[in-house]
């Protein structure tokens, strides 16, 4: 299993829906097809830190 974060809404028939920036861990040949198509990224570490600031914030 490999833990991929979704760059955008999706629908995976196998894996089924993810929501923008969504991490969840999927199966190898799932994760390396959505990386290749470009829907998601490998997470390695903390997904928490990576995400986009919220809005309003100074940040």
């Amino acid at each position: 299993m490999i833990k991929i974060r979704a760059l955008r809404q999706f629908s995976h028939y196998y894996a089924g829906n993810f929501s923008q920036f969504e991490v969840r861990e999927v199966k190898e040949e799932y994760a390396e097809a959505l990386v290749g198509l470009e829907l998601a990224e490998v997470v390695e570490d903390d997904p928490a830190q990576d995400l986009p600031p919220k809005k309003g914030s100074k940040k």
